[in-house]
């Protein structure tokens, strides 16, 4: 006697294995995060090149590199990298998202397969509470281990003020969440654009001056085809609490 599988479409997970997701969460909230932005502009072509067709940019657009330390999340601590390209979509200010890296499995399949973002496994030097004799904080970005592509320093110098739940700071970014065909040759099952957007609701605001290099190290996450033209600029959130705003619709992509 045969027997039909007892799966269906209704029951299935939002990531793979579909009988045993590892999310196990639906929206992420974030606190006790520490961040700090080096922001910097950038050659016109060289942002073009790694954006879609629906994304508009201005002359050297400005360019944002996050390295933040998570002191615990829906998926646990971990820490990340982010590199924003500062675009418009439709007439909206986004920030379009080519290279990130974070240190925890779970984030990287929510990230990846939910919202859009090309997450990779990084290793992820960065820790604000970590004194040391020259009073500066240092962030740095390894793939593979050993092999450093980004490292910056950040120097505090004021205190900015704190942000609350009333007045909350939100980072409106875009993901392209993509599935390609298992077909060779075939064209991709998905292609969307995945609006979502990061939402400050505590914490500190410092300033202060930044250093930022790309090394080059590796063509294979090179992020130094967004190379620094002109000054950075540095800011720091403290202490922070943020949650995830998940889209309520996507919008296809077919150019």
């Amino acid at each position: 006697m045969s027997v039909k599988g007892k799966m269906s479409r209704s029951s299935l997970g939002q990531v793979m294995p579909v009988h045993a997701d590892p999310l196990g969460f639906t929206n992420a909230s974030f606190r006790a995060v520490n961040q700090v932005t080096f922001s910097y502009r950038t050659n016109t072509d060289a942002a073009a090149a790694l954006l879609p067709t629906e994304l508009e940019i201005d002359e050297n657009p400005k360019i944002s590199v996050m390295f933040l330390s998570y002191g615990f999340t829906s998926v646990g601590p971990f820490r990340e990298y982010i590199h924003i390209i500062h675009a418009r979509f439709r007439g909206e200010e986004v920030g379009f998202v080519p290279h990130i890296f974070i240190s925890n499995e779970r984030g990287m399949l929510a990230g990846r397969e939910r919202e859009g973002y090309p997450k990779l496994l990084g290793d992820i030097e960065f820790d604000m509470n970590q004194p040391n004799v020259y009073g500066l904080i240092t962030a740095r970005l390894s793939r593979p281990a050993g092999f450093v592509l980004a490292q910056g320093i950040f120097r505090p110098s004021e205190f900015l003020g704190e942000i609350t739940e009333e007045k909350p700071t939100v980072i409106k970014t875009l993901g392209l969440r993509v599935v390609g065909s298992a077909v060779p040759g075939g064209p991709l099952s998905v292609c969307e654009f995945v609006p979502s957007a990061l939402e400050f609701i505590g914490g500190e605001i410092w300033s202060g001056e930044g250093s930022l290099l790309f090394t080059g190290a590796s063509e294979f996450s090179a992020l130094h085809r967004l190379p620094i033209v002109g000054n950075v600029e540095a800011t720091t959130f403290y202490n922070s609490s943020f949650r995830l705003r998940r889209p309520t619709e996507t919008y296809p992509f077919s150019a």
